[in-house]
Order: structure tokens, then C-alpha cells, then sequence
């Protein structure tokens, strides 16, 4: 969802920047970014008045306008557009000013007239994509003026990421109540003045409701004699600016309301109505119904429908019926506001696999006693820009009135949970500014009547939530000082989730956040042989699997890095895989993943090399040191990886993840010619086996007694099994062993390797003496000769 600035300026009133708006919104968990609507702006884009308009001699449709732009000033123009004539305002894009497409007004000469900007049409100024013609303004329309400024498009949008339990997110007014509370003002509403006739709506129209589970009500209102034509240029202004595409007055002031509101409408064309009557029911197994879009359906009872008493006229809280749907035709409307079951609309939507702005509200959650005022402000604005009749009265049919919740808050607890002390009046003042009806119900409790745009509200600990985020989650001191379910995720693999990024972005990798969406010919070539789980409706086939493996999402963000000519490549992602089960739901099982590809960065001191294992094996150590886990790595044989360049990483004797280098045919199957190094590690053995604090070790009294010791041996025989039997028999002495030196060659053989190892000796309650130091390392030397059967040189 994305609104305008300028909208919710108008609703509340507060003196922040779009950016700081967006960034307070965000930190009181209604996630928004600011930007412009249009990047390069309005700039020398004016309003202008065509005062002469003639024909070009040798051009069938090319003239030359001269252009009023204020000032005693004329601009000559060449325009092919059809509808140009004299006397209309337009939107005169200068010499200099850059259009949404990014090109650049400039002087140009066609058919010998020189031209010095051009008359725009709504694609060219970036509003519609409506070309057929330029821009005509109202005849009001005042000359000179910024055109930005007058449109009402010169604006800045809040994109938000909303969490599915916030539904009263979903609109402006909604928006609007959550800046209100910051900012310590109130709202204020659009209001409405009906003007209804003596005709009452319940003499024309019955409603009712075979199935009141799915949905507990519906309301309407008719309105006959309405002239469907375009909408005044504000509301236009404001679906633009919300992304929605105007098409005419009275859909234009539904989806108007439903944005301002957050109740989704519909208008149907009251005349195509078989019978003067609403049945709210479910659809019959194997009934047809034609939607909007022209496509038919074959529908089973988990589709709601709403008919005119016989036949389908719209998919509830879904999608209209093409046959009743507003038409230029059409005189006399039936305005219908109602509130559907959440999981009802979910399966309606499903089934008919459509997706829309009603049905997104309907699923998360409407609020059944916003109805009459939804359907009256659209009413109101129809009969303001579409004329009409408004007949008297709503018809509303609500067997079963949805009251709102009320709870029991403790200010004693939220501030034992939030490790806060806020006082019983701020918490009052935050929940009222909420919309929220509380009263005082002795020294330490409130009662609190949740209204019903707030389904997500059931309990105490979620008003707790609400006072924390709006009092300011940065005012919470540290977790240790918390007691409650809020903070319980934090401490474990939340916690963990931010310390891996922490530690990885600092090693330079950067984080991706993958669909977990796949392809299955792609997946299958990634994890050859392991089942997949289809999506019920998938978007597209290739999204219509979940991926079982997170070095698919790797590599599809390794082969868009690559497109995009970006070759050096580090990142990693915490996501999900999803192995499917005999029985029941899948298996999910979260992992990390890291990808290493292309060179490293160039240095003061010389140039990159080529990423190689050991780049991807150092993040690894970097990782699990700060986790305080020993990983080892133990050489594999994937499918997907080089043989000899593959490793299992276990902790102790469990299995924890893999790690080495994509088989190159498998690499250019993601469109990659180069090098990629994957490493995959679990993300619940992380959790499980990491170790919290760091122990203290005092500096030590005595000096350490250096020693090396040398080994040839065959050339599969893994140095860490070396290291292991050099720990086991050095014992508590034995401080520290390190590989410095390895040696193939002649002198040794082929299929040799020679090893060089240095050990230091150490006591923490005295000095050692040479004697006993030689002693162990003998012993060391001896069964390295007596368990490898190999040449073993002590130094």
C-alpha cells in the first residue's frame, strides 16, 4: 500500500518531512519509505493557455500553438495532438524540464517552426497511461502555476511494509491515527452531508443473508439518476498517487473511500438486477459466474456470492460480476458496504485465483461497524460529482451485532514486562489516542474497550505492545530487565538472527531476503532427487514450488548479481526451506546460507585476487569463533559441488551444513561464468550448540618450552587427524599445536606429503623441565610413527 504526503497532512496535523514521518511510522512497527512520486519532479512543467493554435503547411496533423505561460509571455509550440484547441489550459512541459520517461525538453525546429516545449498528455506527465490526446484543464485552471502544484502530483508516497495483524494499516484514516497518537493531535475526518429524497431504500431493495457466519452484514443504499462521467481531477490526483488507475466517477469514489476509509465498496448497476432484491449465499456446486475481467468460473460452495436473488452478481468481497457492472450506461446504482468472514474470503479467493484490493482488507480483516459511515461518505461524494437521487435510508441487515472486546490492563505488569515506568495516565493517553475506549477500574487496572477496526487485539499482552511501540521501543531498556513473552524470541534465535548479521556484515557479506519461491526445474537441477512442495496457486510456474534448499535462493541472487554486470559478489540470507512430509505439513527447517563469487576488493597495497574455498571457510571461522562453535570439516561428495573441493561441517558427530564449490555446469545454468562458493550451516544446530559469554583466562606465570615436529605420510591422510592424535597424547602440557608447513616433491615420493607442525608446551603452576618436555614430545613422535606407519622427524 502506498499513500500520498500531502493526504495524510490533510487528516492530521504534524511538522515533520515525508523521510521523518516515515521513519518515526516505522519505529512504532508501521513500516513506511518516503520518495518522490515522480523522481525527476515537475520542474518548468507550467500551466498555459493555448491563444493561437494554426496549421503547419506540408503536415496533415502537426500546428503551431502559441502558449500563454503568464507574465505577458508566449511560447511557441509544435503539437499533433487531435484534441488541441484554442482556449484550452494545458500542462506545458519548458525547454529543460525532464519528463517521467526521463527525456529532456529541448529545442527542436519541425517543418521549419521552431518549438520550445511540449503540450503533455497524462502518460507524458507520468499520471495515466492515457495518450490519445494532451492534458485539458479546467478553465479555472490558473495560468503559470506550477502544474505539480496544481495537480496535486508534486507530492512525495510512503511506501509501507504492513505486518498481516495490522488491517486498520490498510487506509489513510488508519495512517492518520497512528501519527495522530505520536504527534499528540487528533484526527479529523472527512465529513458528509446527505441530501436524501422521500423514497425510502427499503421499498426498493431486500436484503438477506443465507449464510450470516460468512457474512454477519450487509448494508447498501440506492441512488438512481447518477451521470457517469470522469472524476474531478482531486480524486483522481489522490488514486494516482496511491497507484490505482482512475476509470470513472463512481468506481473512482468507491476506491476513493476504501483507501480513506479502509472498507472496501461496491457500486453495481441496480437496472441489470433480475429481481429487486440482494441474497447474500453460498454458490452452487458447478455454478457459472462471469467476473470483471471477462473470465467465467466454475464455482463450489466455498465461493460466497452475492446475487440479485436469482443469478451471481459479484464473488463477495473478491470481484464484481461483469454483467452488473458500472458502464457509461448506467443511471441507478446499489451501493453495496458489507462485511465478509476473513477465512471465508481467503477460500473465495483462492478458488477463483484472484487477488484484489478488497479481498487483501476482507482477508486480514474489515471492521463491521465502520459500514454506515463508509457507505454514506461515498454516497454523499456520488451525488456531489455524479448527480442522483439518494434514497432515504440504509437497508442493512445485521442479524448479529459485533460488539467491541474488552480487556483488563495492568499498568503494574506492562511496566514489570517492558521494564519501564510509564505512568497509568500515559498509558491511558496513549490507548485513548488510539481510539480506544478505557476507563479507570481501581489503583492498577484499566478497562479497555477495543474497537472493532482492531481484530488483532485480544489480549492484555497486546496492549502492551500497542503502549510500546507508540511510548517508543528505543525508551525499552536491555532485555535482562524484561519478564515478559514480548522479549522471549529476542533472547534466543532473534537474537541470534541479529548477531549473525552483525558478524557478517562486518565480514563484508550482504544480506538477501529470497521469496523462498522456486522454479522446479531449476530446484531440481540444485537438490537433485528431493521432493518438492507444490503451491496450491502458484503466481507463476516459475513460483510454484517452495524451495528445499537455501542455495537455490543463493544462486538465483548470484545469477541477478551477474546480470547486472555486478561480478563480486558477497551475501548471505537467513531464510527457510520447506521438505515435504508422507503425512501432514511440510517439514520447515531454517538455514544460513553464505555465497562467495568473483574477486576480492582491490587494496591500497595491491590488486584483488580471484575469490577462492578458503574466502567462504574464513567467513565460516569468523562465525562460529564469535558463536564460540568448533566446526570441522570433513571432505564430501555432493552432486552439485567439485569433487575434492567439497566439505560436510559437523559439530561433534552431527551433520550441520556443507560447504564448497558449485559444479561450473551448474553455475552457467544460473547464466554464471565464473566461480561460486556456497556454504550452507543449520540454523537451529547454531542456536542449540552455540555457547553465550566469554571465559577468563589469566595471562600466563610461566614461559612456554617450543617445540616442531615433522611427518611424511600418505597423501589421503587428513591433517586433522593428525592434529587430533597430537591433542590426545600431549594432554593438559600440550597447549598449542599449528600446521606451518606443507611439502610435496621428489624426495619423498610420489603420493607423499610432508607436514610440519609447531607444538608449545606450557604448565599454569610451574616451570617445566627440559627433560619431561622431551619426554612428551617423544611420546607425540612415537605414536604418530606407530598409528600413520610413517617417517617422523622431531625438532
Amino acid at each position: 500500500m502506498q499513500l500520498p504526503y500531502g493526504w495524510l497532512k490533510e487528516l492530521v496535523a504534524f511538522d515533520w518531512s515525508p523521510e521523518e514521518l516515515a521513519s518515526r511510522l516505522t519505529l512504532c512497527g508501521t513500516a513506511a519509505a518516503a520518495s518522490r512520486f515522480s523522481d525527476n519532479g515537475y520542474g518548468n512543467i507550467v500551466v498555459g493557455s493555448i491563444t493561437e493554435l494554426e496549421t503547419i503547411k506540408g503536415s496533415d496533423h502537426l500546428k503551431k500553438a502559441l502558449v500563454d505561460i503568464g507574465e505577458g509571455k508566449t511560447v511557441p509550440v509544435v503539437c499533433g495532438a487531435p484534441n488541441a484547441a484554442r482556449g484550452q489550459k494545458v500542462v506545458l512541459a519548458q525547454v529543460g524540464a525532464v519528463l517521467s520517461s526521463g527525456m529532456e525538453i529541448k529545442k527542436v525546429t519541425l517543418r521549419g517552426v521552431e518549438s520550445y516545449g511540449m503540450i503533455c498528455s497524462e502518460r507524458e506527465l507520468g499520471l495515466t497511461d492515457d495518450h490519445s490526446g494532451i492534458m485539458v484543464l479546467p478553465d479555472d485552471a490558473p495560468v503559470a502555476n506550477k502544474a505539480g502544484e496544481y495537480l496535486g502530483v508534486d507530492d512525495y508516497v510512503l511506501k509501507f511494509d504492513l505486518t498481516p495483524n495490522r488491517p486498520d494499516s490498510l487506509s489513510a484514516i488508519g495512517v492518520a491515527r497512528d501519527i495522530a497518537c505520536l504527534a499528540g493531535n487528533k484526527i479529523k475526518r472527512p465529513s458528509y452531508d446527505l441530501k436524501e429524497s422521500s423514497y425510502k431504500a427499503s421499498d426498493a431493495v431486500k436484503i438477506s443473508i443465507a449464510d450470516p457466519g460468512a457474512c454477519p452484514r450487509y448494508a447498501a443504499r440506492v441512488i438512481k439518476g447518477v451521470k457517469i462521467g470522469p472524476s474531478p481531477w482531486w480524486i483522481k490526483a489522490k488514486l494516482i498517487l496511491c497507484g490505482i488507475r482512475p476509470i470513472s466517477n463512481v468506481v473512482d469514489i468507491t476506491n476513493l473511500v476504501m483507501l480513506e476509509l479502509g472498507h472496501p465498496l461496491h457500486a453495481f448497476d441496480y437496472r441489470q438486477f433480475a429481481k429487486k432484491e440482494v441474497l447474500v449465499r453460498r454458490a452452487a456446486e458447478g455454478e457459472k459466474f462471469t467476473t470483471l475481467d471477462g473470465k467465467e468460473h466454475t464455482l463450489t460452495p466455498e465461493v460466497l456470492l452475492i446475487t440479485d436473488g436469482d443469478k451471481g452478481v459479484a464473488a463477495a468481497g473478491v470481484m464484481g460480476g461483469l454483467h452488473s457492472e458500472v458502464s457509461e450506461s448506467t443511471t441507478d446504482i446499489l451501493l453495496e458496504s458489507a462485511y465478509f468472514d476473513s477465512i471465508t474470503i481467503r477460500k473465495s479467493r483462492m478458488k477463483l485465483g484472484m487477488t484484489s484490493e478488497s479481498s487483501l482488507r476482507f482477508e486480514k480483516g474489515a471492521d463491521p461497524n465502520i459500514i454506515p459511515e463508509a457507505v454514506n461518505r461515498a454516497a454523499y461524494l456520488i451525488q456531489k460529482y455524479a448527480g442522483g437521487e439518494i434514497y432515504q435510508g440504509i437497508v442493512d441487515c445485521y442479524p448479529r451485532k459485533i460488539e467491541p472486546m474488552v480487556i483488563d490492563l495492568r499498568p503494574s505488569r506492562t511496566n514489570k514486562i517492558l521494564g519501564t515506568e510509564i505512568a497509568r495516565e500515559r498509558m491511558q493517553s496513549i490507548l485513548e489516542g488510539l481510539e480506544f475506549r478505557v476507563t479507570v477500574k481501581g489503583d492498577d487496572s484499566l478497562t479497555v474497550a477495543v474497537p472493532t477496526f482492531r481484530p488483532d487485539i485480544t489480549r492484555e499482552i497486546d496492549l502492551i505492545e500497542e503502549i510500546a511501540r507508540i511510548e517508543g521501543y528505543d525508551k525499552i531498556p536491555a532485555a535482562d530487565r524484561n519478564i515478559g513473552p514480548l522479549f522471549t524470541s529476542i533472547l534466543s534465535d532473534d537474537r541470534l538472527r541479529q548477531e549473525i548479521r552483525n558478524i557478517m556484515t562486518a565480514q563484508g557479506y550482504d544480506e538477501i531476503c529470497g521469496s523462498g519461491l522456486a522454479d522446479p526445474m531449476m530446484l531440481e537441477k540444485v537438490s537433485p532427487g528431493a521432493g518438492q512442495v507444490r503451491i496450491i496457486n502458484p503466481i507463476a510456474e516459475d513460483f510454484s514450488v517452495l524451495q528445499n534448499t537455501i542455495i537455490y535462493s543463493l544462486l538465483r541472487a548470484v545469477s541477478n548479481n551477474f546480470a547486472q554486470r555486478n561480478l563480486d559478489i558477497r551475501i548471505f540470507e537467513i531464510g527457510r526451506i520447506f521438505i515435504p512430509q508422507e503425512k501432514g505439513a511440510p517439514l520447515e527447517i531454517e538455514q544460513l546460507g553464505l555465497a562467495l563469487s568473483g574477486r576480492t576488493d582491490d587494496q591500497w597495497y595491491g590488486k584483488g585476487r580471484e575469490h577462492d574455498f578458503y574466502g567462504i571457510k574464513g567467513a565460516i571461522e569468523a562465525l562460529t569463533e564469535q558463536l564460540n562453535i568448533k566446526v570441522d570439516y570433513r571432505p564430501q561428495t555432493y552432486p552439485i559441488m567439485e569433487d575434492g573441493g567439497a566439505f560436510e561441517l559437523k559439530i561433534g558427530e552431527k551433520a550441520v551444513g556443507m560447504a564448497g564449490q558449485i559444479k561450473p555446469p551448474l553455475a552457467r545454468a544460473f547464466d554464471v561464468k565464473q566461480g561460486i562458493y556456497i556454504a550452507v550451516l543449520d540454523f537451529g544446530e547454531l542456536l542449540k550448540n552455540r555457547q553465550r559469554g566469554i571465559a577468563y583466562r589469566p595471562l600466563p606465570r610461566y614461559p612456554a618450552a617450543p617445540r616442531d615436529i615433522a611427518i611424511v605420510v600418505d597423501e589421503t591422510v587428513k591433517a586433522g587427524d593428525i592434529i587430533d592424535l597430537i591433542k590426545k597424547t600431549g594432554g593438559p602440557l600440550l597447549e598449542r599445536v599449528e600446521l606451518f608447513d606443507l611439502y610435496r616433491g621428489k624426495q619423498i615420493g610420489e603420493g607423499k606429503k610432508s607436514l610440519a607442525f609447531a607444538l608449545s608446551y606450557r604448565s599454569n603452576e610451574r616451570s617445566l623441565e627440559s627433560s619431561e618436555v622431551s619426554e612428551l614430545h617423544g611420546k607425540i613422535a612415537s605414536m604418530l610413527k606407530e598409528h600413520f606407519k610413517s617417517e617422523v622427524r622431531e625438532g
